[in-house]
């Protein structure tokens, strides 16, 4: 666990180079190196509880909304200082790191961090609010936050593999930082917890155009479920799915980031 608490910047000796366009990755791309010594404070802890004080996403030079460690604030934008620490450290782009370390061991032969990089199979559409299919762009460079191309039996595979592996459990659940008091909700490393009266509850949400996700599992009983919708209308489904699969109230669908 000691990793977890050594400062991203110490695979970055040459310092952080933000990019303002995460998908732009040409020469010309705006970037802006991070001189804010409180850079050199963030942990692969901070980013996977959300404590880095860095926003969701900046589109200028990248600033910090509070000190690293002081509060919980969702960020997207220090999942990607943690991707390019990880692609420095192996010196592998995130797609081939992730193929050889949890796609290709859990056969989630459906799953890449850019569009055709492992014949990733057909694409849903997304549709419209009146109907009409969406033509969207594919990823062609890997965003940790966003851009990954998976299927429900693929992402139902890493699910049940995490439900398998006390250890990661432990490692997840333990010393959470508080999200919401009177949700009782927490946020562990990668993941939401609901700390309710037959939980704790691991679950996550997704949110881009034209898709809703959602995957909820009891760490009690490995009960779960993995949801991925095509439309930006379809997250109210979760509740009543959750209520059917995991008996009982549970508070977190009351959370604002999931409305």
């Amino acid at each position: 666990m000691r990793h977890l608490l050594v400062p991203l910047l110490t695979y970055l000796p040459q310092g952080y180079v933000h990019r303002q366009n995460p998908l732009d990755d040409r020469a010309e791309s705006k970037t802006d190196l991070v001189s804010d010594p409180r850079i050199g404070q963030v942990t692969t802890r901070m980013v996977l509880n959300h404590t880095t004080g860095l926003p969701n996403w900046s589109k200028a030079p990248l600033h910090f909304d509070a000190d690293p460690g002081a509060t919980w604030q969702y960020s997207g934008e220090g999942y990607m200082l943690l991707q390019r620490a990880v692609e420095m450290v192996t010196g592998q782009s995130l797609d081939a790191f992730m193929r050889s370390q949890v796609f290709e061991p859990l056969s989630m032969q459906s799953s890449a961090y850019t569009w055709g990089a492992n014949s990733v199979g057909t694409l849903v559409p997304t549709m419209a609010s009146d109907g009409t299919k969406r033509k969207l762009k594919p990823f062609a460079v890997p965003v940790v936050p966003t851009s990954l191309y998976t299927s429900a039996p693929d992402y139902g595979r890493f699910v049940v593999a995490l439900l398998n592996d006390r250890a990661a459990l432990e490692k997840i659940t333990a010393s959470p930082v508080t999200v919401s008091r009177q949700l009782d909700l927490q946020w562990g490393l990668g993941w939401a917890i609901e700390r309710a009266d037959d939980g704790p509850f691991i679950w996550h949400w997704g949110n881009n155009l034209g898709y809703r996700s959602f995957v909820m599992a009891s760490v009690r009983t490995g009960d779960g479920f993995v949801m991925f919708t095509d439309s930006d209308d379809d997250m109210a489904l979760a509740e009543p799915i959750a209520q059917a699969m995991l008996a009982g109230k549970h508070k977190l669908f009351d959370f604002a980031m999931l409305h």
